[in-house]
């Protein structure tokens, strides 16, 4: 099914499919642009300030496709958070959600039927106004790709609209008892990036679906469906109103009712990243750390955590790291993860101890303490030591390079997509320096992500992985290591972990063995009634994470700086806004700029 791959995952398959049936299906998506509906001032670029962000993001000859699950959605902030709103968004200082289309919403204590009321004000760029329906048909499309709440709430019957302004959501039976925390971070924080009016008659086509097949084509049609930037309507405070092949124009939204009084616009892709911040010339960016000498015209705005980590990731297409975990504490134990994290992370990050699994800003709430101190900490670099681990296996180092138990160069393929690139270099270098033949190649993200990512052709690569950004609960990051759609060992990555493993006992790690069944852990997790029982399974799922190492943690991802013109705009950086997991978007919402 496709569905357990995700989108991405199925980005390989996009405009396969040849015979007339699904022809006729491909044919139901055309749409027709619909910026001529949007009710815009025509006049912006006399009539308002212009930012320059730095940020690069123009979505000309459809580099960028508006549909979330196309492979060439990708498009960051600019087009995600900036072009649709969220329901609610979680604030990580107060540790509460923030309404945003949402007004109200109430859980029963003893079900946790959850009904949202809407705010009326919201409207799409085109006018129309954005109703639970729109939500519903959100919910449903993610469910029905794999990428939703399908495990908790029953896709057809557990997601309604009660009335147009009424969001009903309703858990499986057996999951009514989750933790209320949990609940809420399954549907709370939904980006509204579909609507009923262009989305709707697929969420028709997979309840009219009747076998494996036919669901099958209604995922493959949605993933083929190409929405470019003129013809998607917009939920957020942004609308693009311009895309030629010098730059693209965001203006306010006039549906939005926030952005509405807005009176600057952004015109995109005219001063890119680190470029445009060293020429002074742009207005905003959220870029890495690596940039040096920052002009004096830019502050320098908080740190956000994106509740992330970056992760080495082991493929399962190579036998030995596949079917050794003393090969992959090899290759970690070669890589300098302390380096890595001070030269690539942003100031100030401590590189992960644990490769636990579990974040390493929250793995000693969740894990205990004498199983923590117990774990094997690959992170300092222990070349000695991989050595060790590969010739336990039967390799064999001539000179100076690793040979395989069959006395072949061992050549890892290390592909990896731009947004990483400097981070692959270390990991590449330290890997060939320990005398490991690295085949270390970079993507654009887009690219990797619908061929290397989609067909798991690769033996090593990086990429973030668990985590989230909102109220924290260890369940998100086990679900992601096992479920992800793209990246889990539950999926494509089968062989590296099974459902039922075998660990030297918790905390021992020289102890006998014991059995865990992973599915088995993580649903008792979910429905933990206790502060004791969640943390005895967190426990052992961080243990067999430690133990297994499907994938080497390195550090807590941080979103980058935000570099703001302090001379020609008022930017509050001081603001508790900013502590949020919607960064610039929400601050802009909150506040607005200012042109001084």
């Amino acid at each position: 099914m496709l569905a357990v791959s995700g989108a991405a995952g199925v980005a390989a398959l996009a405009g396969c499919m040849n015979d007339n049936e699904d022809e006729e299906l491909l044919d139901e998506t055309d749409l027709d642009p619909v910026l001529d509906d949007v009710d815009y001032n025509e006049n912006y670029e006399e009539e308002f300030e212009v930012v320059y962000p730095a940020p690069e993001l123009n979505p000309v000859d459809d580099d960028y496709i508006f549909n979330p699950y196309h492979p060439r959605w990708n498009p960051g902030d600019l087009g995600q958070e900036f072009g649709f709103e969220y329901l609610t968004i979680y604030h990580t200082e107060r540790s509460e959600y923030l309404p945003r289309i949402a007004d109200d919403w109430s859980i029963d204590d003893d079900t946790l039927r959850t009904e949202v009321s809407l705010s009326e004000e919201y409207a799409w760029s085109t006018g129309e106004d954005i109703t639970a329906h729109d939500f519903v048909t959100a919910y449903k499309l993610d469910g029905y790709m794999g990428l939703g709440m399908q495990d908790f709430v029953d896709i057809e019957e557990g997601i309604y609209a009660e009335d147009d302004y009424t969001l009903v959501i309703e858990p499986r039976e057996e999951y009514s008892d989750m933790e209320e925390e949990l609940w809420m971070t399954e549907w709370a924080e939904t980006n509204l990036t579909v609507s009923e009016a262009q989305y709707g008659h697929f969420v028709e086509d997979f309840e009219d679906a009747t076998t494996e097949d036919e669901t099958q084509r209604v995922q493959e049609s949605l993933i083929n469906y190409e929405v470019s930037w003129d013809e998607v309507m917009y939920s957020g405070p942004w609308v693009f109103v311009e895309a030629n092949e010098q730059f693209a124009d965001q203006i306010p939204n006039p549906e939005h009712p926030i952005a509405q009084d807005w009176e600057f616009f952004q015109r995109t892709g005219m001063y890119v990243d680190e470029e445009g911040i060293q020429s002074g010339e742009v207005d905003w960016g959220d870029d890495t750390p690596e940039i040096q000498d920052v002009p004096d015209k830019y502050g320098k705005g908080p740190l956000p955590y994106d509740g992330q980590s970056f992760a080495i990731i082991f493929g399962n297409s190579d036998e030995y790291i596949r079917d050794h975990p003393e090969v992959r504490k090899a290759i970690t134990y070669a890589v300098d993860v302390p380096y890595l994290t001070e030269s690539t992370a942003t100031d100030g990050t401590e590189y992960d101890e644990y490769s636990a699994g579990i974040d390493s800003l929250y793995v000693e709430d969740y894990v205990d303490a004498d199983v923590l101190d117990a774990m094997p900490n690959y992170a300092p670099q222990d070349t000695d030591r991989a050595a060790e681990l590969l010739e336990s296996v039967g390799f064999e180092r001539s000179n100076g390079t690793w040979q395989t138990p069959e006395g072949d160069t061992w050549t890892l393929n290390f592909s990896v997509g731009n947004w990483f690139e400097s981070h692959s270099k270390v990991i590449s270098n330290n890997l060939q320096e320990f005398g490991i033949d690295v085949d270390h190649y970079v993507e654009e993200m887009p690219t990797w992500q619908a061929t290397t990512r989609a067909n798991l052709d690769f033996d090593v690569t990086v990429h973030l992985n668990y985590g989230q950004a909102r109220n924290y609960h260890p369940y998100s990051d086990f679900d992601g290591i096992f479920n992800d759609t793209n990246l889990g060992l539950f999926t494509e990555r089968t062989g590296i972990v099974e459902e039922d493993v075998e660990v030297p006992e918790v905390g021992n790690p020289d102890g006998d063995t014991v059995t865990f069944n992973i599915p088995e852990e993580l649903e008792a997790m979910s429905t933990a009634d206790s502060e004791e029982e969640l943390v005895s399974h967190a426990t052992n799922l961080a243990w067999v994470h430690n133990q297994l190492l499907p994938a080497a943690v390195c550090f807590p991802w941080g979103g980058g700086h935000y570099w703001v013109n302090t001379v020609d705009w008022n930017f509050d950086l001081e603001s508790d806004d900013w502590l949020t997991s919607n960064r610039l978007t929400h601050y802009l919402l909150e506040n607005g700029l200012e042109r001084v």
